[in-house]
């Protein structure tokens, strides 16, 4: 009889570890017990559960962010992988700060949650670990969000629905995998790591986020330049330029300001696909001018961790654009391996694929 591979539960807290209290919701549940209440993960591998903490994921913090990758890469060579049970609100940027932070992971790590307790009836919770399990058991490396039945990649997920058992949706790509009848069907593959396990945990948190909305004054952002924030991240409209000359609310004088102070700004899109692209229109290419950075298709949730680690590192503005470009190459540095024993994604045809994934 084949040994069983050993994987890790790291308990966060969340929905999923919920129950009732004078209040309403709020985690209470162990790791253990979560597995306990998931029917059959006994008979798939050999499985240890760190409690690490128990929050609703609306209280996270980038310190806890830092915390899940050193309890990963402390435990990494003693497991064949890793599932992270979180809370679904901000559970996107943890899987994006993860995918930047375990840089060269080669082993899976799967975060999972759920809408409805896993004790509520109706509950997605059991599904939900059973098909990370799978995943971690996979041997497939990198980081991923298994939710309803798919498997995103850990850099382009965004939660999607607030009650909707779906959760979740891939941003600019198609899911990994599908679960499907107990095993996966795989859609594409990360690539193999190509260097030694690196963590990387160092952040500045010294950021913020400015969503534009019509009429947004312009002195707010000078107001976050003046609180002391090291880079700002600018929401703004369609491809991602803030309003010029042409409106009474102008914001490229406040983008100076910014440059003077040696505040960064990058400027990302409000849309949810096809990201961000500066260089099209005159307000972008303005705003570019002023020392504006454009995210790319880098989305909020992989973004902000993304500047995080960067600021880290004391970037200047050119190495900064330079370090975000090199995170939206190795996001995407996959799209040409794609399964020929799975459903094609999107409308790319046969003569695209390199290889079968196995």
């Amino acid at each position: 009889m084949a040994q069983k591979k050993k994987i890790c539960v790291i308990a966060t807290g969340g929905t999923i570890a919920s129950v009732p209290g004078p209040g309403g919701l709020r985690p209470g549940l162990p790791g253990e017990r979560l597995l306990e209440l998931a029917p059959g993960v006994a008979e798939l591998a050999d499985v240890d559960c760190v409690n690490l903490m128990a929050l609703d994921s609306s209280n996270l913090l980038p310190e806890h962010w830092q915390k899940m990758a050193k309890a990963i890469a402390e435990r990494r060579e003693n497991y064949d992988g890793f599932v992270v049970t979180h809370g679904t609100d901000t559970m996107a940027y943890s899987a994006g700060a993860l995918f930047l932070m375990l840089e060269n992971i080669d082993r899976p790590v799967i975060l999972t949650g759920a809408q409805l307790p896993m004790d509520a009836p109706g509950t997605d919770a059991a599904r939900n670990v059973l098909a990370a399990l799978h995943a971690a058991l996979s041997g497939r490396p990198g980081v991923y969000l298994a939710f309803a039945g798919n498997l995103h990649a850990g850099g382009a997920v965004r939660k999607l629905y607030s009650r909707q058992l779906a959760g979740f949706g891939s941003i600019d790509r198609p899911v990994a995998a599908i679960f499907k009848d107990g095993c996966y069907e795989w859609q594409w593959q990360q690539p193999k790591p190509d260097g030694a396990f690196r963590l990387a945990t160092d952040l500045d948190d010294h950021i913020a986020v400015l969503k534009l909305v019509p009429g947004t004054d312009p002195a707010l952002l000078k107001l976050m330049v003046d609180a002391g924030y090291h880079a700002i991240i600018i929401e703004g409209y369609g491809a991602g330029g803030v309003p010029n000359s042409d409106s009474p609310k102008d914001f490229l004088p406040a983008l100076s300001y910014a440059a003077e102070k040696n505040v960064r700004i990058i400027c990302t899109t409000q849309c949810v696909y096809d990201g961000t692209y500066l260089d099209t229109y005159e307000i972008g290419i303005m705003a570019m001018q002023k020392g504006a950075i454009s995210a790319g298709r880098l989305h909020p949730e992989l973004l902000v961790p993304a500047v995080m680690l960067a600021l880290a590192q004391r970037h200047d503005r050119a190495a900064l654009e330079i370090y975000l470009r090199n995170v939206e190459e190795k996001l995407f540095r996959s799209e040409g391996r794609r399964c020929t024993k799975s459903p094609l994604p999107w409308n790319v045809s046969r003569e695209t694929i390199d290889e079968p994934c196995g």
